[in-house]
């Protein structure tokens, strides 16, 4: 084909199409000079949008992440269970459709579950007691839209086919699809069947497809995407068995978990590296920014200040960051008398901030992170 002779080199098309060397650099030259010239543009006059960002409704926080959260980009939050992924995914969908004068980007938010429905409940209350959510009017759950997602295919098909007609359609909306996010993906891949080469290989090409389709609408339409995904136990490995196939394996094992403490964990607390991000090298090379969310099981007293919308005495936590309700009511708030609970968030891998490692609360209003001292 035409493309064929532009890259190949002469000598291979001298052979292939029985030329002389001279022959075939004259029809290269000719070929080169029906081509049209690409013209060379400045990126004032490049057409393509800005990234945008929008808080994530905490100060601290969105200087710790580079100025929010940013479209453009796949985020990850990855967290064992009541880590509270949830509770920042559902936070986030609220604070995109904020005004710019408060942080947001007049966006809305479409949010896939894969194991339970989204929980309104704990979506209208944050957007009732959060401090600044709860001052418009315009913040609220007709701008979340949400699709339960059971299978890998059917998220392919979705990603694919179905999210971007949505995002489309709302285009021209006061209120466009500026963030989506996924909750969780790890569900999705959690068959029980015993892992072997083939279904690994199975896995990467599903994992590799479904990144580039986040990443396809990422770019594209200038949205945010916002995985949720899950960790597990990670152990020292013990020596080398000495021959066979398994000695290779377990040095290529070795290997990967030496690696694994640069993408795949944290190690700002003690306790915390004591768990990795699930999903493996192959989902994390798609990443843009990588956040760890871990329990602590660290407690302390919170002066005024450090607690949401400055109100100590009678500021309400939620230790657990589930829907379950307390059996005491007493139990509901937090004193001078009381501790909290301390969660642990880093920043694993960025490619617009720092690595930086916040404690923070899961609030009745969300989640708040504490400045340093």
């Amino acid at each position: 084909t035409f493309a064929d002779m532009l890259v190949a080199p002469l000598s291979d098309v001298a052979r292939r199409c029985k030329l002389s060397p001279q022959d075939a650099k004259v029809i290269y030259d000719r070929l080169l000079k029906e081509c049209p010239m690409t013209k060379m543009i400045n990126l004032k006059e490049l057409k393509q949008p800005l990234d945008q960002q929008f808080s994530t409704g905490d100060d601290v926080l969105d200087r710790a992440l580079g100025g929010g959260i940013r479209t453009g980009m796949v985020w990850e939050l990855a967290g064992e269970s009541s880590a509270g992924k949830t509770q920042l995914a559902l936070q986030t969908s609220l604070t995109v459709q904020l005004p710019s004068s408060l942080g947001g980007i007049s966006g809305s938010a479409c949010y896939l579950t894969t194991s339970s429905k989204i929980p309104t409940t704990r979506l209208k209350q944050i957007a009732a007691t959060h401090p600044i959510l709860s001052q418009n009017v315009h913040v609220g759950l007709q701008n979340v839209h949400t699709l339960s997602i059971s299978t890998v295919l059917i998220l392919e098909n979705i990603l694919t086919n179905v999210l971007p007609n949505f995002i489309q359609q709302k285009a021209t909306s006061s209120h466009p699809i500026k963030l989506v996010v996924i909750d969780a993906l790890t569900e999705l891949f959690n068959s029980g069947v015993k892992p072997s080469k083939a279904t690994m290989i199975a896995r990467a090409k599903d994992l590799h497809l479904i990144a580039s389709a986040l990443h396809t609408a990422a770019s594209k339409y200038n949205i945010a995407i916002l995985v949720l995904n899950e960790v597990r136990d990670r152990f020292e490995h013990s020596p080398l068995p000495t021959s066979g196939s398994s000695a290779s394996e377990s040095a290529g094992d070795k290997r990967y978990h030496e690696l694994s403490q640069w993408f795949g964990t944290a190690d700002s607390v003690p306790g915390e590296n004591t768990k990795e991000a699930s999903l493996g090298l192959v989902w994390a090379n798609h990443l843009n920014v990588r956040i760890m969310l871990t329990k602590t099981g660290r407690r302390r007293y919170l002066s005024d200040k450090e607690l949401p919308s400055n109100k100590a005495k009678r500021a309400k936590l939620d230790d657990s960051a589930s829907s379950q309700q307390r059996q005491s009511p007493e139990n509901d708030y937090v004193d001078e008398q009381q501790t909290t609970l301390i969660r642990r968030l880093s920043v694993v891998f960025s490619s617009v901030a720092p690595k930086i490692s916040l404690d923070y609360i899961v609030t009745k209003a969300g989640v708040s992170v504490l400045a340093d001292d």
